[in-house]
């Protein structure tokens, strides 16, 4: 059977607008694109024929939001053809994830994924970025790479550091780099940092949307009265008109809250919020190193329930839980990495010989494809 998303009717700013929602496996990348294409003013001539197809059900499926997106991309004018090649190439398949590689300076590494949002006029952002007032000198030697680049450096340091492999002019910055780049991905697991957040808000125009990619997710990201707020698309809020945004202020989530599509805090629908199940994790403790301690005091809620906790605690406690998931992944990659190196260091000698021949099969970690629920 084919997947099929619910489409709520949400009022920003007093317009009236149509959203499509994500189901528990739902594709981000994709429900993201469409989200900026309905909100979108200035997109709303070519997004047309998205924004009949939204107002005519309560329910849309797969099939049809990728034929209307590749009608509407085939018929935006473009000086090169490749884009809408790509385009179509890469529809049928964007349901079961999209690899994006992002660079830690605001930028991404150019690719075929990165076709799609320029096909179509949009925006991606992220705000994994090295502090480069902070702390120039781990700007200088992070930087430049980007997530997967990193990882390679890594595994080339490591190499070098223990005979695998000969240093040579071009991976000796890799030995020097790799100190800089373990201290930056430990401090930012979360794939956010505080000098991310200031550059999504310079870069983002007033009562603009984007994409915005985080923790293998993408979400729609408005920025109004010089603050940032993500697009709540969780199936639990379907019939919560109340909830249309959550704020963005910061890194760990611990100053997050719902607003209302006019940007006003959000009276919560207690029944929708318990009825969500879409992020991982359970109400229990939580083990993040993020976490805000000020809020964990407050968590036990009245005295007569100490398992009572408010929806913006929940929420709150949500995300905390989903930040400790990606550090405790992050780190285990690294290890198994470190540890399948070490297995092989032993053997490392014969296989020279064979290695100069044949082609690298080194595995690279990627981001995964699948989407992670925020």
């Amino acid at each position: 059977m084919s997947l099929t998303f619910d489409v709520k009717t949400v009022n920003i700013n007093g317009s009236s607008h149509r959203i499509l929602l994500q189901n528990e496996n739902g594709p981000c990348a994709l429900l993201a694109l469409c989200n900026v294409l309905l909100l979108s003013p200035q997109l709303m001539q070519q997004a047309g024929p998205l924004l009949d197809l939204v107002s005519r059900s309560n329910e849309v499926g797969l099939h049809e939001i990728i034929t209307t997106l590749a009608n509407i991309g085939v018929q935006v004018p473009r000086g090169v053809s490749s884009d809408v090649d790509r385009l179509l190439q890469l529809l049928p398949q964007l349901h079961t994830g999209l690899s994006i590689n992002p660079i830690f300076n605001g930028s991404f590494q150019d690719g075929d994924e990165m076709a799609l949002f320029r096909l179509f006029n949009v925006s991606i952002v992220h705000g994994w970025l090295a502090d480069y007032a902070g702390d120039p000198l781990q700007y200088q030697h992070v930087s430049n790479y980007s997530y997967e680049g990193a990882q390679n450096a890594l595994i080339a340091a490591y190499d070098i550091q223990h005979g695998n492999i000969a240093e040579t002019q071009e991976n000796a910055a890799a030995v020097q780099d790799s100190n800089f780049i373990k201290s930056f991905l430990a401090r930012s697991a979360t794939q956010l940092t505080e000098c991310g957040l200031d550059h999504m808000k310079e870069v983002l125009l007033e009562n603009s949307y984007a994409v915005m990619f985080r923790n293998d997710h993408f979400a729609t990201i408005c920025k109004s009265n010089n603050q940032l707020f993500t697009l709540v698309t969780d199936l639990g809020f379907k019939n919560d008109t109340q909830v249309v945004w959550q704020s963005l202020k910061s890194v760990n989530g611990s100053q997050d809250t719902f607003f209302t599509g006019n940007f006003l805090p959000a009276m919560f629908n207690r029944t929708s919020t318990q009825g969500s199940s879409l992020v991982p994790g359970a109400r229990g403790s939580s083990n993040n190193p993020f976490a805000d301690p000020a809020a964990s005091q407050h968590a036990s809620g009245p005295e007569n329930d100490p398992n009572f906790m408010t929806d913006e605690q929940y929420a709150r406690q949500l995300q905390e839980q989903e930040d400790a998931r990606v550090a405790r992944s992050m780190q285990r990659n690294y290890e198994d990495t470190r540890a399948s190196r070490n297995e092989n260091s032993g053997t490392a000698k014969k296989g020279k010989e064979s290695k100069k021949k044949g082609p690298k099969t080194r595995k690279r970690d990627k981001l995964k494809k699948s989407c992670v629920l925020m």
